[in-house]
């Protein structure tokens, strides 16, 4: 009987529709001819006060009657939406619930510009959509969701810029890495010989030198990138704070008494597995230094102040941070530098981090370590005056992308967060690509709003866990929507209300159900767009620019 009445009542919908509508629409004309005829009215003493002849007889008289029957038939309007309840009859129903709405057409077409990086394709037009803003971006999308050939190799492909990008297999680099020597230097740096370039190498401690008044601040930069621990392995922070403070130690020694071409982290690594008797011998040495203001001497007393069982835990502790420096091929790639990370900053120049996935737990840090100094190598290039740069060239107007895929690899790196919040104005875009909001959040806890606020970009793309889909779902915000209520009651007809709430303009179910070739896309300042993801080996505007994948 129920179902029996839920058909009626859609009838009746329908058919009630189909003629209140035009009954409807007749009200409204009948209003506004109203409301007109009482402007002219109103106007009919003033053309009596001001004018010898009857009213319409001269067209100085129209001009008085026109603002006034204009005036009336706005009044009838509003007076026929008020009595009539048209606006949640035609869905006209404001934002009183929520104003989320999806980007229209025309804000679709001024993402279509000709400069800046590439975020997607427009549906309706077929056109590539760029960002050109200075803000960073952000990508979130699973694995195998196609972040590296819609996001990281068309950008490859198409941006003339310095770009320094996080290649996990080699593949970034094997195919477009002929079409970046199209806009300048290339270097890849390949421990593991994965891309089938000849790998690079660069050394941290090259910058480093004994006179300079940043010794201390620059060894502290790279301990702060050794010393890491895994999110949900956090060791009590005493333990890797003191052994920040023995490396930072030795690091200024091997810079200040060792030889040039000694001075390297794989002898910082050969100092703390030295015999415990020779290690003491070290550590004297460095009490008797008078280099890097002190700091030398200081961090040994430190060290030497310590009763026999702690020191031997900040010792373990050390050499846990360090042992992957015991590979020979890091070793290799750390030796010299071929390169230095502040010529992005003024000729264009790419750099690719390649390390394969099943050697990311073992050494990451490696990619810790190369991602914090070109971090703070840019930094030191904005601060210095351009009098100063050195020798360099000109600095570029671009700023230097850092591609970042992978990003939960490098694991918490407070020069990361600092470069996200700061860094903006330094000539540097950041692009963290993650899998989930999890990952952010694990790594970064609270901090985490730092990545979402400062990204003018958010990218985001084949969800399939419910707390990323929440999470977009509330950015995304709520819409006012309307909708109708049945009542039936035994002997009467069926009534109908119209009624007005919130809903959330994407659910979560309905981000993880998007089509897998469409991507939604939150630019600041902007409505959030449903876009069509890109795919640099099918579009057209790659054709002839890559490197096929032979793997």
């Amino acid at each position: 009987m129920r179902r029996v009445m839920l058909v009626f009542g859609g009838l009746f919908r329908f058919f009630g529709r189909l003629i209140f509508t035009p009954i409807l629409l007749g009200w409204m004309i009948g209003a506004v001819l109203f409301g007109a005829m009482l402007g002219t009215l109103v106007a009919t003493p003033f053309i009596f006060a001001f004018f010898d002849q009857p009213p319409g007889e001269s067209a100085w008289q129209w001009l008085v009657f026109g603002p006034f029957m204009l005036i009336g038939a706005v009044f009838g309007f509003q007076y026929w939406r008020m009595a009539s309840g048209a606006d949640a009859y035609f869905g006209l129903t404001g934002d009183s619930h929520g104003s989320a709405r999806f980007a229209n057409r025309k804000e679709l077409k001024k993402l279509q510009r000709e400069d800046g990086l590439l975020i997607g394709r427009n549906p309706h037009t077929g056109r590539l959509l760029h960002y050109d803003g200075p803000a960073h971006l952000i990508t979130l999308a699973p694995t195998r969701a196609g972040k590296g050939v819609g996001t990281v190799i068309p950008n490859l492909l198409a941006a003339e810029r310095s770009v320094l990008v996080i290649d996990p297999k080699g593949e970034n680099a094997r195919i477009a890495g002929e079409a970046r020597r199209r806009f300048g230097t290339v270097h890849v740096l390949d421990p593991f010989e994965v891309s089938g370039h000849p790998s690079a190498c660069y050394n941290p401690l090259d910058r480093l030198t004994p006179d300079s008044l940043d010794l201390g601040e620059d060894a502290a930069s790279l301990t702060e990138a050794l010393v890491m621990d895994p999110p949900g392995q956090v060791t009590e922070a005493h333990w890797n704070e003191e052994a920040k403070a023995i490396l930072g130690g030795l690091i200024m020694f091997c810079v200040c008494h060792e030889d040039r071409d000694r001075r390297s982290l794989a002898t910082v690594r050969e100092y703390l597995t030295l015999p415990p008797e020779k290690l003491r011998a070290l550590l004297e040495l460095m009490q008797d230094s008078d280099e890097a203001g002190g700091l030398i001497a200081r961090a040994a007393n430190r060290f030497l102040g310590k009763a026999d069982r702690e020191a031997a835990s900040v010792l373990s502790n050390a050499q846990r941070h360090t042992h992957f420096l015991d590979s020979p091929r890091i070793a290799k790639c750390l030796a010299r530098s071929d390169f230095a990370f502040s010529d992005l900053r003024h000729r264009t120049t790419s750099v690719f981090l390649v390390l394969p996935p099943n050697r990311m737990d073992a050494y990451s840090r490696w990619l810790r370590l190369l991602v914090s100094q070109a971090l703070q190598d840019i930094a030191r290039d904005a601060e210095r005056p351009q009098s100063a740069s050195e020798g360099h060239s000109e600095r570029l107007k671009t700023p230097s992308l850092f591609l970042l895929d992978e990003f939960a690899a490098l694991g918490r790196l407070e020069a990361v967060e600092r470069a996200m919040g700061l860094m903006a104005g330094y000539g540097l875009q950041l692009w963290p690509i993650l899998q989930d909001m999890s990952q952010l959040k694990d790594l970064y806890g609270e901090r985490a709003g730092t990545f979402i606020a400062n990204a003018g970009v958010q990218q985001v793309f084949g969800v399939n866990d419910f707390e990323t889909a929440k999470w977009l779902s509330q950015m995304i915000g709520q819409e006012t929507a309307g909708f109708q209520t049945d009542s039936f009651k035994p002997g009467d007809g069926p009534s109908f209300s119209n009624n007005l709430t919130g809903r959330d303009l994407l659910t979560p179910d309905e981000i993880m159900q998007l089509p897998p070739d469409r991507q939604l896309l939150r630019v600041q300042g902007q409505a959030t767009a449903v876009a069509q993801k890109l795919r640099y080996y099918a579009d057209p505007e790659f054709a002839g620019l890559f490197t096929p994948d032979a793997r």
